[in-house]
Formats: C-alpha cells, sequence, structure tokens
C-alpha cells in the first residue's frame, strides 16, 4: 500500500485512534453518557462523531438528518477494522506506523495554525468600509461580462510578441483577423461572468474594457484572449456586501496570521535539508524496502460506509 494512501487513511480515522480502547463492561450507564457505541472493547463517544462531522463537512452535507447516525456506523466500522489491525499485529508495519506519524504531524500542525488564525481580530465596520471603497469592481460598479473566449495555441516568444497587439484591437473581428493572419489554431466559445467570480488580480483590467476591447493573457501553451461582447450592471450596496466582505476579510487575516507565523518558526529553527543525492536515495531505499515488505488491504475511509 502506497504511504500516502495509509497516511490519509490515518488521518480520515483521527476521530477514531483519539480513544477507543477505553474498557467497559458492555452496558452503558449513566456515567457514560458521552459514550454512543461499544465496540468489542472499545468505545465510541459522541465527541469522535461530532469530529468526524468537523473535519469532513461534505460528508455532514450529503447525510443531512442521518449525519449523526451515519457519522457513528463509519466510525464503528472503522474501529472494527482498526481492532482487527491491531489483532493482526499490523499496528506494527513500517509502513502504518511512518502513515500514522504523518497523520498525527499533520494534525498537530493544523492545531497550531488554526490557534495561530483564532487569535485573529475581526475587521470592524471601518476595514468593512475600506475594502467596499478600495474594490469598486466588486460593489458600486459590479458587472455581468459577457465574453468571447479565444484559446490560442502557439510559442512562447511568438505569444509574448501579440500581446499588445491583440489588446489594442478594437473589436472582435479585428482580433479574429488577426489570429487568421497568424495561422494559429484556436478554439473560441462565449461565456458570462460574474465580477467575483474573475480572478481578482484580471478584474481591474476586464472592468476598464470598452465592448470590443480585449485582454490577452499568456498560458503554457499559447495564449487566451478574452473580447468583452456586453457589459450589464449589477452595483451591490454597502449594506448588502457587508457579510460578504466581512468573511472575506476575516479569511484574509487568518491566512496572513498563519503565513506570518510559520515564517517565524522558519527564521527561528535550525533547518538542515539532505544534498538532492542523498535524498534521492533515500526515497529510493525506502521504495525499495516497501516493495519488499507485504501488503495489506486499505483502510476504509468514512464516505465508504455502506450504512444506510
Amino acid at each position: 500500500m502506497a504511504l500516502k494512501a495509509l497516511a490519509l487513511a490515518a488521518l480520515a480515522c483521527v476521530a477514531v485512534l483519539a480513544g477507543c480502547d477505553k474498557k467497559s463492561s458492555g452496558q452503558l450507564g449513566a456515567a457514560d453518557s458521552q459514550v454512543v457505541a461499544q465496540v468489542n472493547g472499545g468505545e465510541i463517544s459522541v465527541h469522535q462523531v461530532q469530529t468526524l462531522l468537523r473535519v469532513q463537512p461534505a460528508l455532514a452535507a450529503r447525510w443531512g438528518d442521518q449525519a449523526t447516525g451515519r457519522a457513528l456506523d463509519n466510525l464503528i466500522e472503522q474501529e472494527l477494522a482498526a481492532q482487527a489491525a491491531r489483532e493482526a499485529k499490523l499496528d506494527r508495519s513500517p509502513q502504518v506506523i511512518q502513515a500514522l506519524a504523518l497523520a498525527e504531524r499533520e494534525v498537530l500542525a493544523r492545531a497550531y495554525q488554526d490557534q495561530l488564525a483564532d487569535k485573529v481580530p475581526p475587521p470592524d465596520s471601518d476595514a468593512i468600509n475600506r475594502y467596499f471603497d478600495e474594490h469598486p469592481e466588486l460593489f458600486s460598479e459590479r458587472k455581468q461580462y459577457h465574453l468571447e473566449e479565444t484559446v490560442v495555441r502557439t510559442t512562447a516568444p511568438e505569444a509574448d510578441a501579440a500581446l499588445s497587439s491583440l489588446e489594442a484591437a478594437p473589436s472582435l473581428e479585428a482580433v479574429q483577423a488577426l489570429l487568421t493572419q497568424k495561422g494559429w489554431p484556436r478554439s473560441s466559445r462565449r461565456t458570462s461572468q460574474w465580477a467575483e467570480n474573475v480572478p481578482l488580480e484580471m478584474l481591474p483590467r476586464l472592468a476598464k474594457l470598452k465592448v470590443g476591447q480585449s485582454v490577452a493573457l499568456r498560458r503554457p501553451e499559447g495564449l487566451v484572449v478574452l473580447t468583452l461582447l456586453r457589459a450589464d450592471d449589477a452595483a451591490v450596496t454597502l449594506p448588502q456586501a457587508t457579510k460578504v466582505i466581512y468573511s472575506v476579510l476575516v479569511n484574509q487575516r487568518r491566512q496572513q496570521a498563519v503565513q506570518e507565523g510559520m515564517l517565524k518558526l522558519r527564521e527561528q529553527a535550525k533547518i538542515v535539508k539532505a544534498t538532492p543525492a542523498a535524498a534521492s536515495a533515500a526515497s529510493g531505499a525506502s521504495s525499495a524496502a516497501s516493495a519488499a515488505a507485504p501488503s495489506s488491504a486499505p483502510m476504509p475511509e468514512p464516505a465508504a460506509s455502506s450504512a444506510s
């Protein structure tokens, strides 16, 4: 089994591994109000069910009103498989040990980064108003853009040389004529995009276009030309945008706090990387050892439950 797959399975099962080793008499009493199921000698708590639903919100959304019961059924299946794995001494397998170590490291890293992010103060009204004023193309001058998207295949030097002439073309017909003259393979389609669905770094350029004008963007295999066919006004007021802006600013501040915290850790740490040759040799030795080791069946993931 690949180490990466094992690590993902171990991470998905972290809620089970957190506390299913308690012994009990087999009956649930008043003192066991936090225990929602006993599986042989192990226990599953309500906190583990809640954790699974929290770390996998897509499952909770898909299961709807049955989320709690479905999550519990999945945890029971995981616990049964985990008990069987320990009975078969799979927990002593080098691959499993490495996967559990990777999962533990990721969980701890996430916990620390969440702690950094949770310390960020929420944005105040001044910050919200400032963001609204700084991005008129998203709010007070918001539009829906109707575009002709032309994907062109050509070499990087030819694409670079054509950018300015394509953006200077006054109409879609002029763009197509220029591309026909170049003889480059291309395909076109018409699309409509709301301002908030346009990449933020490109939106100001798009907002300045007049009908018929184009924006040309470099791509690995050529370029993309976006020609404005029509723009419909769809302004949003500050009261309408406040909740969205609040959410955006919170996410930005959380990400910035994590980036700054991790940068500080790197600056304070002593990090010594192996040379590329040494790292390659170690990777080859690990792959050979993994190939020689007996394989085992993959751990079931929570989404794979057959319970209804």
